[in-house]
């Protein structure tokens, strides 16, 4: 038998989830990032910015969020979008694009972020689900309620209105003549 010479007293059993971490409602959250640092990318394509971050409010205060953004890239798109994640992210932070000069700037700064479920293949091939920030969000917009787009498998029931919308729309449709003859129903033209 092996003595373990560790006091596990104050360590949290949440940190032991490896992967993709736990999986949450979707929502908007305030964060903060706990842990980052500047390595390069497992292609050797570019640098990014691997960071921990935790949610700090709530009922899923502690929950560890993990991500990635590309900070130079050989593909500019790549590289260009991920500079634009960065510098939403220092202003989700109230830090400034203009401002940021280190990533050690992020640490324990809090900022808002809508959060969602990302489906990936696990190295032993079968699908995985891990929480990924959607959209990094300044401190002055966090009162706008999160995009309301309801996954496959949130298991939402659409609302009576929508029906009743899409029913009036077809009710508007009107059997004009098609240019060339032909009588077809186009749904383009409305009667006003």
């Amino acid at each position: 038998m092996a003595q373990l010479n560790v006091s596990l007293a104050d360590v949290n059993e949440k940190d032991a989830e490896g992967g993709g971490g736990q999986i949450i409602p979707r929502d908007r959250y305030l964060l903060n990032i706990v842990e980052g640092e500047v390595k390069r990318n497992s292609k050797n394509t570019g640098d990014l910015f691997d960071y921990k971050a935790e949610i700090v409010e709530g009922d899923f205060a502690g929950v560890k969020i993990y991500g990635n953004i590309n900070v130079t890239h050989q593909t500019l798109t790549a590289q260009k979008i991920g500079q634009a994640q960065l510098a939403a992210l220092a202003e989700a932070t109230g830090i400034g694009k203009a401002n940021l000069t280190d990533t050690d700037q992020l640490l324990f700064q809090p900022f808002y972020a809508d959060l969602d479920v990302e489906t990936y293949k696990a190295r032993d091939q079968s699908d995985k689900e891990r929480m990924v920030v959607k959209k990094f969000i300044h401190a002055g917009n966090a009162n706008e309620p999160p995009p309301s787009k309801a996954a496959a498998n949130d298991n939402v029931k659409q609302t009576a209105t929508t029906t009743a919308t899409t029913t009036t729309q077809a009710q508007k449709t009107t059997t004009t003549p098609a240019a060339g003859g032909g009588g077809r129903t186009m749904p383009w033209q409305r009667t006003a």
